[in-house]
């Protein structure tokens, strides 16, 4: 059995071979690859039969679970999983050679710990880098990475991490939101009870593309799928201040952060998605953005009209 299982849950073939090769360079070899064909209308299947490597285990759904929840798709694709650790990878991004044996040194060394990352780059269709994030501490508690989180410091993401499988299956897999957007972030977080570990090597590269969801504009389904899973991240959040109120006070600087800042973190992430989406979306869901918490009906207006204006100085 091998110590870590590189879980990809495949729909796209733009980049699929391009996400393959970098996994099977890998320095450290003890692991395994599962590639999970999410029902794609693509031919994978002929860029997996190139492959001729013990290491790959290929399965593929019969319907597509993806479409109708990726989460779903995710912690489907983690029952196939045998080794010890598991990555969740992308049929898209890009592993550095060195991802697992540099990994794999802190994993070594940290035994009590349940969730790995790595420093991370941002990359175009092109693979031309497009920005680094900065370098963390090795190792951080779960409210010092909350708080870094929160002043994106660390970014966004999943591939680039690795948990503890049992770990994860035990606190019910992947966390479910729609559309998986903030699912990363809720499970790094209920990972970390013990803390987090930083590799300070630059060992993936998440790219933006236009094709994927992150960096697609949004039309009104997916904005109102987004704006929903916003606003059970916005119930989740609001619990685990009241949790983290219980062991700590305004006295740590950390949670004086969070706590006071929280709301405004939640706003920075709307106003983005507003940014982020088509005219008609913003007026076809009006009724559920002003349903968030964290936004007033004259902040929301402020906000719409600002985003409208752009759009309107930007196509003169």
């Amino acid at each position: 059995m091998s110590k870590y299982s590189f879980v990809l849950p495949a729909y796209k073939a733009r980049f699929f071979k391009e996400a393959l090769d970098s996994i099977l360079a890998q320095t450290y070899k003890d692991f395994e690859l599962i590639i999970v064909n999410d029902a794609s209308p693509e031919d994978l299947d002929s860029i997996v039969k190139n492959y001729d490597d013990s290491r790959i285990r290929y399965y593929v759904n019969e319907d597509n679970i993806g479409g109708k929840d990726l989460v779903a798709q995710w912690n489907h694709c983690l029952e196939y999983a045998k080794g010890d650790y598991v990555i969740l990878a992308s049929d898209d991004d890009v592993y550095s050679p060195l991802y697992l044996e540099k990994m794999d040194e802190l994993v070594c060394k940290y035994s009590n710990i349940y969730v790995f990352r790595s420093r991370i780059q941002t990359i175009d269709s092109a693979s031309l880098v497009l920005h680094q994030f900065g370098i963390l501490a090795e190792k951080l508690s779960q409210i010092e990475y909350i708080y870094h989180w929160m002043k994106g410091n660390a970014g966004s993401g999943i591939g680039y991490f690795i948990f503890h499988k049992d770990t994860l299956i035990n606190q019910g897999g992947f966390f479910n939101i729609p559309l998986a957007w903030g699912s990363d972030d809720i499970t790094v977080v209920n990972m970390a009870k013990n803390g987090i570990v930083f590799s300070p090597h630059t060992l993936f590269s998440f790219r933006i593309s236009g094709i994927n969801i992150t960096s697609k504009i949004n039309d009104a389904a997916t904005m109102r799928q987004k704006l929903l899973a916003y606003k059970i991240f916005e119930a989740w959040l609001e619990r685990l201040v009241y949790q983290l109120d219980k062991e700590f006070n305004d006295n740590n600087i950390f949670f004086h952060y969070i706590k006071h800042n929280y709301h405004i973190f939640i706003r920075r992430l709307v106003f983005e998605l507003l940014k982020s989406s088509s005219p008609s979306a913003i007026i076809k869901n009006l009724k559920i953005f002003f349903q968030l918490k964290c936004v007033s009906f004259l902040r929301g207006m402020y906000w719409i009209t600002k985003v409208f204006l752009k759009r309107v100085a930007i196509s003169v």
